[in-house]
């Protein structure tokens, strides 16, 4: 029944219902033939059995009415007028008589029926007719009635024999008459039977062809309506064991279910396909190639771009990153050496307000021991020369804090349009994320990271640009007092080179110049804590570098968990091959070999 079952859904049913229409045609044949058997025995019987025993029993019904005519010609003797009329009643009694008998002669079958008449027909024209006459020749002449009934002993003997063979070829005839209608009968109970067994034979046929039919077409469905109703209602696209061998039975079969099935078969693939690349991206894979089954594959081409924008979308927050990460580091190379150039600078000043008190307290030494001036000019000469050394040098590396200061302002600028940049790009996955819906949750995390991120480098931006703004102006300001203070250093090299010459005036101006190194103590005095102050702001800038170095480092650790397309070097996914996601081919109607939950 294989054929059968590859046969549409139409032909089938009109197969079925041409059955079911033949066995009844059948049934109506034996029936019909059955009517027109018993109507030709029917003819059969009145024709040869029925017509034939009428004209037996005219005949029968005449030859009783002679009997009783013969009579009344001995009652009548001697009344030649009811003579007439019994004559003339005897004499087309006996031509009806005649003529009934002839017409049921052609009707003998049998010997004995042949006898039977051959024996009446004898006896009616040799005895009975002739005795007959001779009694109404007699009733003519008047003759004793006695003797006319003696002279119809003779007669009446032939009237009994005639009479007996009439009956004996009656009964003949009735027996083939119950001989053909038990035949009848009998042939009417085998029509019957063979119509109740055709009709009971053709019923059980249509039932089981119905249940047949019905199976065919109900089975199939009924394992893809309770998948589908699953599916729809749960999302769960497995099919038991015994459900994937009915499925894949019936997607091999022809008709519309078949093809129904298979369809949805592909379908399902092409599904799981799908939900197998989400899941993919879901674990962080993004070189994954959609392979479209056309272009109006709308899942193929939504997952094809989902991976296409998230592809770019990461790989420039790849590449900011990796920027951001090399200026960090940059930021904070900048910011230790700054940090140990701010710490020998105030070790530096604290050398030179040590050296300015030791000058102040041989300055007032020197005005209570002027004599000993002129021993100390050398040593003061030599101190004086070395502190405008040092002052020098201050001023250069006031300078180099200053300009270093402005360059790092614009380091901060810069990492202040990334943070922004960066911000940005967080905000752009964020919204990918929310598009992508439960599958961008994890792209929502890290957008919410990289966005955190940047609002932290942003305000470390803002609090180390306002920190290297106020160091710009200490730095300014000790450039100020330094310029200062090297003018009164060579003033005080020119009073000492004075002072060799003309050291009497030392004491004179002892007092004045001791006050001026008590302003120049002061001087130090700021300078050191201005240059201490931008030690510690140079510190606090590194440990901000580092923290945004190892913020840094976090964030592209958090991207390189994404496998991009393309991706080469350090970037995300690097030294990963581009998988590549053939969506399943949807199965035709010419195509029935699809099976669910393979895939």
């Amino acid at each position: 029944m294989s054929w059968f079952k590859n046969l549409t859904i139409k032909v089938k049913l009109l197969s079925g219902f041409l059955l079911v229409v033949a066995l009844l045609v059948a049934v109506g044949i034996v029936g019909i033939v059955g009517l027109r058997t018993m109507d030709d025995i029917s003819t059969t019987m009145y024709r040869d059995q029925a017509m034939p025993l009428g004209d037996l029993a005219s005949a029968t019904e005449l030859f009783q009415r002679l009997r009783v005519q013969s009579r009344n010609a001995i009652i009548y003797t001697g009344d030649l007028e009811n003579l007439a009329d019994v004559e003339n009643e005897i004499n087309t009694r006996s031509e009806q008589f005649l003529a009934a008998m002839q017409a049921y002669k052609p009707t003998l079958a049998t010997e004995e029926s042949i006898r039977l008449y051959d024996t009446a027909g004898d006896k009616f024209y040799n005895v009975f007719k002739p005795g007959v006459d001779d009694v109404i020749e007699g009733a003519k002449q008047g003759e004793d009635p006695v003797l006319l009934l003696q002279m119809m002993a003779g007669t009446t003997a032939a009237a009994n024999d005639i009479a007996d063979a009439l009956s004996q070829l009656t009964d003949i005839r009735m027996n083939v008459m119950k001989t053909a209608n038990d035949d009848g009968a009998s042939l009417g109970n085998t029509l019957l039977i063979v119509i109740v067994l055709v009709m009971i034979i053709s019923a059980i046929f249509s039932i089981f062809l119905a249940l047949y039919i019905a199976g065919l077409m109900s089975k199939p469905m009924i394992t893809l309506s309770a998948f589908m109703k699953r599916a729809g209602a749960t999302g769960d696209l497995s099919l038991s064991p015994d459900d994937e061998r009915t499925i894949g039975e019936y997607s091999k079969n022809k008709d519309e279910i078949g093809q129904t099935i298979a369809g949805a078969a592909g379908f399902v693939q092409h599904v799981v396909a799908i939900a197998g690349g989400l899941e993919t991206v879901a674990n962080g894979d993004l070189t994954l190639d959609i392979a479209l089954l056309s272009e109006k594959d709308t899942m193929g081409v939504s997952l094809k771009k989902m991976t296409d924008n998230l592809n770019s979308m990461f790989g420039e927050i790849n590449q900011s990153t990796a920027q951001v990460s090399t200026g960090s580091k940059q930021i904070a190379d900048g910011a230790q050496a700054l940090a140990q150039g701010s710490t020998q600078q105030a070790a530096s000043v604290q050398e030179l307000s040590a050296s300015i008190t030791e000058i102040a307290q041989k300055t007032k030494e020197n005005a209570e021991k002027a004599d000993k001036a002129a021993q100390l000019a050398n040593t003061i000469k030599n101190n004086a020369e070395k502190g405008s050394r040092q002052m020098d040098e201050m001023t250069v590396a006031v300078k180099e804090i200053n300009t270093a200061s402005q360059s790092i302002q614009k380091v901060i600028k810069v990492i202040d349009d990334i943070a922004f940049q960066t911000n940005i790009l967080a905000l752009n996955a964020a919204v990918e994320a929310a598009r992508a819906g439960q599958h961008g949750k994890g792209f929502a995390v890290v957008a919410e990271e990289v966005r955190s991120l940047a609002a932290k480098s942003a305000d470390a931006a803002r609090d180390t640009g306002g920190l290297i703004a106020n160091s710009m102006e200490k730095a300014e300001l000790g450039t100020r007092i330094a310029g200062e203070t090297a003018a009164s250093l060579a003033e005080i090299v020119s009073g000492i080179n004075e002072s060799s010459q003309i050291v009497s005036e030392i004491a004179q101006s002892s007092d004045e110049q001791s006050a001026g190194i008590t302003q120049i103590n002061h001087g130090i005095d700021q300078v050191a804590q201005v240059v201490q102050q931008n030690s510690a702001t140079a510190e606090e800038s590194a440990a901000a570098s580092e923290e945004m170095s190892g913020q840094s480092s976090i964030l592209e650790e958090l991207i390189a968990q994404f496998k991009l397309k393309g991706a080469t070097g350090r970037g995300i996914g690097a030294g990963h091959a581009k998988k590549q996601l053939a969506m399943p081919e949807m199965t035709s109607h010419h195509d029935n070999s699809g099976e669910f939950g393979k895939y």
